[in-house]
């Protein structure tokens, strides 16, 4: 499948039967909410997929595998230049239709539950129609993106320069107090 062709909606259960897997590219623009956090032109801007869906061996579960890469442009909060954020996603979803088979699902497996909000329901089954795959990877790699983005080491150029202070070294007025006690006491 070229860019142009990727699925934004997908029938997971239908969809893992048939082995759907996607590799390719997309412009950072066609995740919305990631590129309203991004600063300057994102024109240019690709993010790299790798993506299928399998599903158990009772026809329940399905599984997302997904590899996202991509760098979006944020504005370093040091210096306020432009700061190039790499978002790489390894993710291992669960996509089930009744909650009862979380307790199926390995303690740390991350999963989501289909329910009316994210698919409309088929006629003869109680299996979700479709999901809005774009919204699903973005919600993913928005969890990834750093809320104060910054440089490892960057110039603070926008705060102002704090000078060196010399210290001059002053007579202490009482010292000349000090000097006139020890004549007094001899």
């Amino acid at each position: 499948m070229s860019a142009n062709t990727f699925p934004a909606q997908i029938e997971p259960f239908k969809w893992a039967e048939q082995g759907f897997t996607w590799s390719g590219t997309l412009p950072l623009s066609r995740f919305a909410r990631i590129a309203r956090e991004a600063v300057g032109s994102i024109n240019d801007q690709l993010i790299n997929i790798d993506c299928k869906l399998s599903m158990d061996a009772y026809h329940r579960i399905v599984w997302l595998d997904a590899h996202v890469e991509t760098k979006v442009p944020m504005e370093c909060q040091r210096c306020l230049d432009t700061v190039e954020t790499p978002l790489v996603l390894d993710v291992r979803l669960a996509l089930i239709d009744d909650e009862s088979l979380i307790e199926r699902l390995d303690e740390d497996a991350d999963f989501i539950v289909l329910g009316e909000s994210e698919s409309s329901k088929k006629g003869d089954f109680d299996t979700p129609a479709s999901i809005d795959l774009l919204a699903l990877l973005e919600d993913e790699l928005l969890l990834l993106m750093p809320l104060s983005p910054k440089h490892d080491v960057c110039e603070h150029k926008h705060q102002p320069v704090v000078q060196e202070v010399v210290e001059e070294k002053r007579d202490n007025p009482f010292d000349v107090l000090a000097s006139l006690k020890g004549k007094l006491n001899s």
